[in-house]
This record gives C-alpha cells, sequence and structure tokens, in this order.
C-alpha cells in the first residue's frame, strides 16, 4: 500500500471510530492500535486533521476541550502563534470525547507506556471533581484535566497520566510507589499530599508538596529533586530553567476551594487561567502586553466581569469589552 493510501485509510479509521460508541474489548483493541508505533505519524495525523475538523460544528455538551492541548504545545514549534480566538482556544471545546483520550493516549506513547487498557476522568471546563482510585487514594482534579490510569491500577503499579492540574492524596504503600507523570516529568511519592499543574498552554510546570515527601525527576533520567513540605518544583517551558522555592501552601491550594490567587504572573497567564474556570474565550493581538508580572487573590464569589474590571484597573494599560462567550482585548487609547 503506497504511503499516501495509507495515510487515507488511517484517516478513515480514526474519523469513523470518531463518529462511533464503541466500549468494551473494542476500545481497548482501538487504544492499542492507536498507540502501537506502526504508521504513527499517520495516527498523529489523522487525530489532528480531525481536530481542525470538527472545530466550527460541535456543541460544548457532548464534546471535550481536552484533546487539542498536546497538539498545541508540539505544534508552537511549527506554526506562527496567534492569540486569536478560533485557533488559541475556541477549536479545543470541539474535539468529540473519544479523540480526546486517544490524543492523550498519544502522549502516553511517548512516556514509553506499554498498558493500554486504561480508565479515563475528564473535569468538565469550571468544575472541579473527586475520583477515588482502586488503591483508595483520592485525586482532586481541577478545571479542564484529564486523568488516566491502568485498569490493573494498584496490583503491580500505580502510575497516573496527568494533563492539567489536580491535587493528590496518597495512600501508603511502601511496595508500590504512586508515580504521576505529567509534561516530562515523574513525580513519586509512597504516602503523601502533593498538587501537580501541568496545562499544555501554561509556560511552567509546577509540583507543590502539601505533606510528607516526593522526588520530581525528567522521564528517563536517574537523577531528580527531592521536595519537603511546602516546597515547589518550577520549570519553565521555553528556557528548561527548573527552580525549588518555598510557597504558601494555602495559596497553592486555593483552586480546591474555588478561590483564584496569582502570584508573580503575566496578563497573559491569567487570562490562560480565566478561560479554563469560566469557560470564554479572549481575543487580543499577541503584543499587546507586556512581561509585568502581578499579584491577585480573588473569592470564590468574584464574578468574571468582577475580576476583569480589578485586573483592568491595576494594569492600566487595556480595554476590554464582552459579547457572550468572547472577550474582546484592545490597547487602551
Amino acid at each position: 500500500m503506497a504511503h499516501n493510501e495509507e495515510e487515507k485509510y488511517i484517516d478513515k479509521i480514526v474519523d469513523l471510530y470518531s463518529k462511533s460508541k464503541i466500549e468494551g474489548s473494542a476500545k481497548d483493541k482501538f487504544h492499542k492500535w492507536l498507540t502501537d508505533e506502526e504508521f504513527a505519524e499517520e495516527k498523529d495525523n489523522a487525530l489532528f486533521t480531525l481536530w481542525e475538523q470538527t472545530g466550527d460544528v460541535a456543541k460544548e455538551d457532548t464534546f471535550a476541550s481536552f484533546a487539542s492541548l498536546q497538539y498545541r504545545a508540539e505544534l508552537r514549534a511549527e506554526k506562527k502563534k496567534t492569540r486569536l480566538t478560533m485557533w488559541r482556544y475556541g477549536a479545543a471545546i470541539a474535539i468529540v470525547s473519544i479523540v480526546a483520550v486517544t490524543s492523550a493516549f498519544i502522549f502516553m506513547r511517548k512516556t514509553s507506556s506499554s498498558d493500554v487498557n486504561m480508565n479515563e476522568f475528564y473535569s468538565q471546563i469550571g468544575e472541579s471533581d473527586t475520583i477515588t482510585l482502586p488503591d483508595g487514594s483520592i485525586v482532586y482534579t481541577n478545571s479542564k484535566t484529564v486523568i488516566l490510569y491502568p485498569k490493573s491500577f494498584g496490583k503491580e503499579t500505580r502510575t497516573i497520566y496527568l494533563l492539567g492540574e489536580a491535587h493528590f492524596k496518597v495512600r501508603k504503600n511502601k511496595d508500590i510507589p504512586f508515580i504521576v507523570k505529567a509534561n516530562e516529568f515523574s513525580v513519586t511519592a509512597l504516602g503523601t499530599q502533593f498538587d501537580v499543574s501541568s496545562y499544555p498552554e501554561d509556560a511552567f510546570f509546577k509540583a507543590t508538596l502539601i505533606s510528607g515527601s516526593i522526588s520530581v525527576r525528567r522521564n528517563n533520567h536517574q537523577a531528580g529533586y527531592i521536595l519537603k513540605a511546602g516546597d515547589q518544583f518550577v520549570r519553565e517551558k521555553q528556557t528548561g530553567k527548573c527552580a525549588i522555592s518555598q510557597v504558601d501552601v494555602f495559596d497553592a491550594t486555593a483552586w480546591q476551594r474555588g478561590e483564584l490567587v496569582f502570584g508573580n504572573a503575566t496578563i497573559v497567564e491569567i487570562l490562560n487561567v480565566l478561560e479554563r474556570n469560566f469557560a470564554v474565550y479572549f481575543q487580543y493581538e499577541e503584543d499587546i502586553f507586556n512581561d509585568d508580572k502581578y499579584n491577585f487573590h480573588f473569592k470564590k464569589s468574584a464574578t468574571l466581569p468582577e475580576i476583569m474590571d480589578v485586573i483592568k484597573k491595576v494594569a492600566d494599560d487595556f480595554e476590554y469589552k464582552a459579547a457572550g462567550d468572547f472577550y474582546y482585548i484592545s490597547a487602551r487609547r
């Protein structure tokens, strides 16, 4: 079969699967086929094509917003970055949930996982959820977060795959370490509480230790970082720079109480979080904001217009206009 024929064939399989309700062993077999290295590039291309084609026609209540995240992280190196809404975020909420799952499986393939019989969990935009794992560990997930873990979880391994943000209360088991794989890192604990933030659109990967002890290391690297209570490990994605500092644990877990706390954050970073929490889309020119840092703390009761008015007053360099779910931002004249 010629290369272009193979690609068309794979395109058709992925397209048909995304439009079908397949469960049980058939679903597991599709996941296994998708994560196999044979024709990996063609499979990735097929998923990306589906992502682009579904952007304008999907309904939010039947589609998940996560699927484009891994792709957007990779495509930034290939496409000129734009802040226009339909590329940066709008299309993201128009992907069928099964594509969200298979996109996450592509991520897992890149972390060298061989177990494809997985359970999936997705937190909708603006919502947080609680998951009790088979071993008794508890996971609190933030808005627009995907959790995947093997159906055999707790028997021989306790490995979780995360894209988004989650807080973990780990049940102690000295024989089977609890491992969270996110971005390019593995966070390992025996029994502890910690928070991992790994949204692909964010500029930083973060792991914050609430109590106990965890190690953070790059995948396939032997050396790592040992954190103590109150430590936060941060890796700047653009530069690769890593640092550990003491943080206010109460602020670091504010999202679990429905609060929004921004420390030393740019306006762009703040808008990313507001999009996830309020299911809105900000449109603005790429160079409208500088790299100035701001600190804000908003209570759970704060509305988005109230938050935007406070930010606007402090930053004093932009205007905005709301039209439904869209917020159009322009430089202050």
